[in-house]
């Protein structure tokens, strides 16, 4: 229902009637037919004002008189209401009073289809803190009058008169190349750089431009299943390549002979399991690269949290001729800002920004100066540093918490990021542990949700980027409840 802001007072319903002036049924009485008929199967719903009687004539071609007796025999109905000089609206009790419901059309096939595949079963719903999936991020701690300033600024200009640079805005890709060589040691002009909306979209565009049908690409097992699906949707075959606790296991990208055009790796903090590509194998996929003409697509998507060990710089750094960098500010900031990057060599950049002039997908004008505001003013870095203590002591917590259960669990991909994966020492304990976990109200991924070809792991993952001190402390009292029951069964087995 529209509504009048000035006024308060809703706006009349725009009605739809067809008159059989060749009929020999009065006017006055199609009006009403046809009014009880919409208000009947809810078309008109409880509260909506109807036409002035004067209007709706008009509007018909009739006389007052005819819309005044159809209004007046439906109001004797109860049906519609009288409001004086407010107009003639439908009764909040008309749908009740008659009793009567049109059954619902039936649902298209491919609606239902769409459903099924994509719906699937529904998810319980959970609270932040129950709710442990991956992906999430907090911006808590992004003071808001931050946040009001930077979009204020951002309102100072008058946005593009058409979409923009497909590139993304030049101030944005400036920011971000400095950003970009002040903190990850890559070295690039802006004209390298692509702004995109999010991962995602990222890998999309990628698979668009570079790929065709029948190329080989080879993805990490486990892995993001966003990559596969790009990769698949782009018509290539895909090679899955399984991952240890120093990531890719580079010796098995190429196999019997035939090399995969494309691999995609999260070298950083691989995902789901967490680990990191060693320096070893990270020399080794670049000479890969170069000796098989193969291009590497790095994917950073949490790049900016690194608690211990090595911190690597990306592959890009190392190999920039072989590799497109994908990065993004979800985890910065908050997944809702659907704003990443690609950076890549001179002619590429070209191509995917052709692409996206092509396809009409630029990114939001009003959200990259609002980025770019806080990259500039140093708002982003500062708020960087506040969030890698806050999700440095989230991390630490979890660490303490789990460590009495060490005989029975294991935690692993810690040393970065914004989740770990928690797997049962022995296939046993943990299938009863994720079904404890579940049967309180736990909603989180199995690491076999990311599995193609590898045997069926054990583990699930532990996502704590979304929550504050309070709600962790509620999801690790809700882990212990849930692991002392079967920790006490097996006691009393043995």
């Amino acid at each position: 229902m529209v509504v009048n802001r000035s006024s308060r007072q809703p706006l009349p319903a725009l009605i739809a009637l067809e008159l059989d002036r060749a009929g020999g049924a009065p006017v006055f009485r199609q009006i009403a037919r046809q009014l009880r008929e919409k208000i009947v199967s809810l078309a008109l719903p409880s509260g909506t004002r109807l036409p002035p009687s004067r209007e709706l004539a008009i509007e018909l071609g009739v006389a007052r008189n005819c819309v005044i007796d159809a209004y007046d025999e439906l109001i004797a109905e109860g049906l519609l209401e009288g409001r004086g000089r407010h107009g003639t609206f439908v009764a909040a009790s008309a749908p009740a009073a008659r009793g009567t419901a049109v059954a619902p059309s039936s649902t298209p096939l491919l609606v239902q289809r769409m459903c099924a595949d994509v719906l699937g079963a529904p998810e319980r719903p959970a609270s932040a803190s129950l709710d442990w999936r991956p992906g999430q991020a907090s911006a808590r701690t992004l003071p808001l009058d931050v946040w009001r300033n930077a979009c204020r600024e951002a309102g100072r200009n008058l946005p593009p008169q058409g979409y923009g640079d497909p590139r993304g805005e030049p101030g944005l890709r400036r920011a971000i190349a400095d950003w970009l060589s002040e903190h990850r040691s890559v070295n690039v002009e802006p004209e390298q750089i692509v702004v995109t909306q999010g991962t995602g979209h990222a890998l999309h565009l990628a698979a668009q431009a570079l790929l065709r049908e029948g190329d080989l690409c080879a993805t990490e097992d486990p892995g993001y299943a966003g990559a596969t699906s790009a990769f698949s949707r782009a018509g290539a075959s895909l090679r899955y390549v399984p991952v240890d606790a120093e990531g890719i296991v580079v010796e098995r990208i190429v196999e019997d002979g035939a090399v995969p055009g494309l691999v995609h790796v999260t070298p950083a903090h691989q995902y789901p399991m967490g680990g990191r590509l060693s320096g070893p194998r990270r020399r080794a996929l670049v000479e890969l690269a170069r000796g098989r003409g193969m291009l590497i697509l790095e994917n950073e998507y949490d790049c900016e949290f690194h608690y211990a060990g090595t911190n690597h710089p990306p592959i890009f750094s190392h190999a920039p001729e072989s590799t497109l960098l994908l990065s993004t500010f979800a985890k910065a900031v908050s997944p809702s800002l659907r704003l990443g990057f690609i950076v890549a060599p001179p002619n590429a950049a070209a191509a995917l920004a052709a692409l996206i002039e092509r396809e009409r997908t630029h990114v939001s004008w009003p959200l990259q100066k609002i980025v770019e505001t806080l990259l500039v003013s140093g708002e982003l870095d500062r708020h960087l540093r506040r969030v890698r203590r806050h999700y440095g002591a989230m991390r630490d917590a979890i660490r303490e918490r789990l460590m009495p259960y060490a005989d029975v669990i294991a935690l692993g991909g810690d040393e970065g990021g914004l989740h770990v994966v928690v797997s049962g020492r022995d296939g046993a304990f943990d299938r009863d542990l994720r079904a404890a976990l579940r049967s309180n109200g736990v909603v989180f991924n199995d690491v076999r949700d990311f599995v193609m070809l590898a045997s069926d792991p054990n583990g699930f993952l532990l996502g704590y980027g979304h929550m504050d001190s309070e709600a962790l402390t509620q999801c690790l009292g809700v882990f212990d409840a849930s692991i002392k029951p079967i920790e006490r069964r097996l006691r009393r087995l043995r």
